[in-house]
């Protein structure tokens, strides 16, 4: 579970913690998504709300998102992964971000339940538990996830933002990055209450099958007010004590989103942005914020 493949992932994944499942299942080529156009002084900003994971028939996407990535200067993503992928030294410092120093492990930082429920799911799953128990809280909470989401058929290759960072590539399109690799693994290891962060994963991944439809079908019919409510609203309401993380996650993000997003604009007439679905929908997203700041929205 410690290999370098699964840490190649973690950027990615890092985003899906409460969007994991969108429209794996979906026909994107006649579904509505979450595909915004934003206006201002004559600079045009594209946003998607991307999913880190899919499957192949979630290919062709929409033409209207393609010919708007193909009439765009630039490509705005949270982390190049790719580009963390060919590169070393940033591939140590993952690493070294993920996994506990020597003599320290996950069971130092949970509970006796939790950590007895997290043995039951390693067991379950046949994972050996002194590699996964050396991964910091937060990664291995993307891992549950990882695991349960590709025993449902979804591959973190196949998601939307290396589906367009690898058209980049060959286009020599400009990349510009909102976040980075290690500022998003550095936020992941600044999360508090890791014993609530790995309850709360291991109860929801209970209800993957129910889960699934629920946001696919949401996800296909651009209906972002539930998507809000899956991805955010139900949870605060379950958990208000997770106020801090929601916070962190997504509003305190967004936030630096936005503000990235406009300074960029100023340089480029059209850029196309991809963030993950859960920052473009409900209060102080990213869409909200740059209509705040002056910006014409209109769903695409």
């Amino acid at each position: 579970m410690t290999n370098s493949r699964q840490f190649r992932c973690l950027p990615q994944l890092f985003l899906s913690f409460f969007l994991l499942f969108a429209t794996s299942l979906a026909s994107a080529a006649n579904d509505r998504g979450v595909f915004w156009q934003a206006e201002k002084n004559g600079h045009r900003v594209y946003l998607l709300g991307s999913v880190h994971l899919a499957t192949a028939d979630f290919y062709p996407l929409r033409k209207q998102i393609e010919q708007a990535y193909a009439d765009s200067a630039a490509l705005v993503v949270e982390a190049d992964v790719l580009a963390a992928e060919s590169d070393a030294a940033l591939q140590q410092q993952i690493m070294q971000e993920s996994l506990y120093p020597t003599g320290r492990s996950l069971r130092d930082d949970l509970s006796p339940d939790v950590y007895r429920k997290l043995q039951d799911w390693l067991r379950s799953r046949q994972l050996p538990e002194p590699l996964f128990v050396r991964q910091r809280p937060a990664i291995a909470m993307i891992t549950l996830s990882m695991v349960e989401m590709q025993s449902q058929g979804l591959d973190p290759s196949l998601g939307i933002d290396r589906h367009f960072l690898q058209q980049a590539k060959r286009d020599k399109k400009t990349i510009v990055e909102l976040e980075g690799v290690l500022q998003q693994l550095q936020l992941l290891n600044s999360l508090e209450n890791p014993d609530l962060l790995l309850r709360q994963t291991l109860e929801q991944l209970e209800e993957i099958e129910t889960f699934v439809p629920r946001m696919t079908g949401a996800w296909k019919k651009g209906d972002t007010e539930q998507l809000y409510q899956l991805v955010i609203g139900e949870g605060l309401a379950e958990n208000p004590e997770f106020q801090p993380l929601y916070e962190t996650l997504f509003f305190q993000r967004n936030r630096a989103m936005a503000d990235k997003i406009v300074r960029t604009s100023e340089n480029h007439d059209s850029l196309f942005v991809i963030v993950g679905a859960g920052h473009l929908v409900g209060k102080e997203s990213v869409v909200e914020l740059l209509q705040k700041k002056g910006f014409k929205l209109q769903r695409l």
